[in-house]
């Protein structure tokens, strides 16, 4: 069918020369003219459209067609509609191909994705990541290295999904919060639940799994590490902004003694992919990011000038020039756009509200907030406003 292949100009079609019907014509019609307007969710819908009325809803390739719109919708910015496509393509996938199928891998995977992008927590993400490598699981595909990409790609977007933010809950011992309020005593608690150990169940068997695949990829194993390592070192970035004595902070020494534990996994695997540094090269720059990190968590200007003088990370491309701006030999940050010079403590960041660390009144959000950045060579910082800040995400 013209429709299957898109690959006839629509000029070169006709209804007498290959039995092509008016439905057909008009959808190929319209997809082109979609698609040369670059509206590419809009024309696959046409063909969408069509074949779900000629093949059914559950054909092979009305599932292929249902997944693209959906992953379409989603570069396009209209997040919640693709995330109703994409629940769609699932299930028309499990119906064509069973809840097994290796299709369903993809359609799984995007669907995790799509939830990253609705920004409503990692609940629903890592349900149906965990749908994905379950599909790879019963295909027999755990001991590859597909799976064990798939477990570190998981630990960085639910990173990035917010599993390291943690969640703030009250404790009222069974009893009705608002009797407990009227009475003049509550016994309410507050404590703060990372998802770290979730992303550690999946760091573990990567590590797990990448040692039985050392032959296939020497690197694999300290590729995993520095994820590991980066992890770890943004859960503690997030507890710093907990309030003291909510419970599951970390003192400063256990702080430190962290860091100085994953500065040294890092140097570790830095080694190891130092063994072919050009194909390794995207690893070592986060490895590096993420000393990067510690410096700065452990507010020690001189390893931060000593890592930018080694040459060792540079991150002149990643951010814009009127966002850069000088810290002199004092430590003090020079911001000449705005006109003002700013404290040496650029590791200050906003007080939280007492109960949610992601509330901010509109003074804190608007108050100039520096991160230290290596360019070319120098320490230098860039401007940024938001609450918590990571050099740069897990990639």
């Amino acid at each position: 069918m013209g429709l299957a292949s898109l690959s006839v100009p629509v000029s070169a079609q006709s209804n007498a020369d290959d039995g092509q019907s008016a439905a057909e014509t008009e959808a190929l019609n319209n997809y082109y003219a979609a698609k040369a307007a670059g509206r590419r969710a809009e024309a696959t819908k046409y063909v969408l459209d069509y074949m779900e009325k000629t093949k059914g809803e559950n054909d092979p390739l009305t599932v292929d067609l249902t997944h693209s719109y959906g992953n379409f919708l989603r570069e396009e910015g209209d997040i919640r509609e693709a995330v109703s496509v994409l629940k769609m393509a699932r299930e028309r996938g499990i119906v064509a191909f069973g809840e097994h199928g290796i299709e369903l891998f993809a359609i799984n995977l995007d669907l995790g994705e799509a939830y990253v992008e609705r920004d409503i927590g990692v609940g629903r993400p890592k349900k149906y990541f965990d749908h994905a490598l379950e599909v790879l699981h019963k295909n027999g595909q755990r001991e590859t290295t597909l799976y064990v990409r798939t477990l570190v790609g998981i630990t960085t977007r639910l990173t990035q999904a917010g599993a390291l933010r943690g969640a703030f809950s009250a404790d009222t011992h069974g009893d009705d919060f608002e009797d407990l309020a009227s009475s003049g005593f509550t016994s309410m608690t507050q404590s703060y639940e990372s998802g770290y150990r979730v992303l550690e169940g999946y760091m573990r068997e990567a590590i797990e799994l990448a040692e039985v695949l050392d032959i296939e990829d020497p690197y694999l194993g300290a590729k995993i590490a520095i994820v590991r390592a980066k992890t770890k070192v943004l859960e503690t970035l997030f507890l710093e902004v907990v309030p003291p004595g909510i419970r599951g902070s970390i003192s400063g020494a256990t702080a430190r003694e962290y860091y100085q534990r994953e500065d040294s996994n890092l140097l570790s695997a830095i080694d190891v992919l130092m063994g072919d540094a050009e194909q390794n090269q995207g690893f070592v720059d986060i490895a590096n990011s993420a000393r990067m990190d510690i410096a700065w968590l452990s507010k020690d200007m001189q390893h931060m000038a000593n890592l930018c003088s080694s040459n060792t990370l540079n991150m002149a491309s990643r951010y814009p020039p009127d966002r850069l701006f000088e810290i002199t030999d004092d430590g003090d940050v020079i911001a000449p756009r705005f006109s003002f010079r700013i404290s040496s403590n650029i590791f200050k960041r906003p007080k939280a509200n007492k109960y949610d660390t992601r509330n901010l009144n509109q003074e804190d959000r608007e108050k100039p907030q520096f991160i230290p950045v290596c360019i070319n060579g120098r320490l230098m910082a860039a401007l940024v406003n938001t609450r918590v800040v990571s050099i740069e995400d897990i990639e």
